[in-house]
């Protein structure tokens, strides 16, 4: 059983801003108003800002920093290992990292900011402290058929888009193949990398890297009239962080439920739309026509005739 005063740092985190009663607390826990006090100044001493008055406890926003035991409060009780970083240079780094030392399969890395994020291509991730979930897992296939291999990243997208409306009440759209958007603007990628055995060539993990911006305002200025956040001040990104790890090992384990590409299909943002991709650095437009049980893109060209993308770089025509 955990400690009182880590379940009520939990309670806290859902519902930051919120006037919290001590006899209300008391009754739900079952214990006495004194014991909650006492639970209340011990996170207080701990650094939480935690303030009092006769309507009861304040937990501000000012709160909402990564921490371990809210992470696992809000996962379901998951075992594995978590690392907590305030700064790291790419939380894929790490992983990979701990994937050469054989971390088990469920393995979490989290940071409050990237120093050298990465997306996918050789792209960047704009990774600022205080404002964003910068969020691997790392996890050990039990079945590496190509097919299931594919839908990795559909699942994580799946994944996120159910954790950030868990914790937010707002549903992104996906925007083939890796990305979630809002009002037509870029909230969180998705960045998965295999690591393979050296002798056989078989994948042995996959670190699964996503990036949300929960809170961030101001972006560099190439990128801030196509990014944006989630902009929930009251956000926990450690419940986030939680809900979001659990999801992505439930999706990851039932790579084979035929439910998980009717999801992504679901929330897709470009199927039916006029898009922009490139071959060999030439562009082309067509139209999304479907998203196949592989994760491929199916798109008619002008002509009628159709390509099939397993991956790269699209638009949305007039975005």
């Amino acid at each position: 059983m955990p400690k009182l005063k880590d379940q009520l740092l939990n309670r806290f985190s859902q519902n930051i801003d919120q006037i919290y009663s001590g006899e209300n607390l008391a009754e739900e826990y079952h214990v006495s108003r004194a014991a909650v006090w006492k639970a209340v100044k011990t996170l207080q001493k701990e650094g939480y800002d935690i303030l009092s008055s006769a309507k009861g406890y304040y937990f501000t926003a000012k709160n909402d920093f990564l921490n371990e035991e809210m992470i696992r409060a809000n996962a379901n009780g998951l075992p594995y290992p978590v690392y907590v970083f305030d700064e790291i240079d790419s939380t894929n780094n790490y992983a990979k990292i701990l994937a050469a030392q054989n971390a088990p399969h469920g393995t979490l890395v989290v940071a409050d900011h990237q120093t050298a994020g990465r997306g996918r291509q050789g792209h960047s991730f704009y990774s600022p402290k205080n404002v964003g979930l910068y969020f691997s897992l790392l996890i050990k296939p039990a079945n590496t058929d190509r097919q299931m291999i594919s839908r990795i990243t559909p699942a994580a997208a799946v994944s996120a888009v159910e954790a950030i409306e868990t914790i937010t009440g707002i549903r992104p759209g996906i925007k083939w193949v890796n990305d979630l958007f809002i009002e037509k603007k870029k909230i969180a990628g998705i960045l998965s990398e295999a690591v393979t055995d050296f002798e056989t060539g078989k994948i042995e993990t996959v670190i699964i890297g996503i990036g949300i911006n929960c809170k961030t305002m101001q972006f560099p200025d190439e990128i801030q009239n196509i990014a944006s956040s989630l902009n929930v001040n009251t956000i926990s990104r450690s419940a986030l962080a939680g809900v979001l790890w659990e999801r992505l090992l439930y999706w990851t384990g039932h790579l084979d439920d035929p439910r998980l590409m009717d999801f992504y299909r679901k929330d897709s943002l470009v199927l039916g739309k006029e898009i922009t991709y490139h071959q060999n650095n030439i562009p082309y437009t067509g139209i999304a026509k479907e998203i196949n049980d592989e994760g491929n893109i199916l798109i008619e060209k002008k002509d009628h005739s159709t390509i099939l993308l397993q991956s790269g770089e699209i638009s949305i025509k007039d975005w």
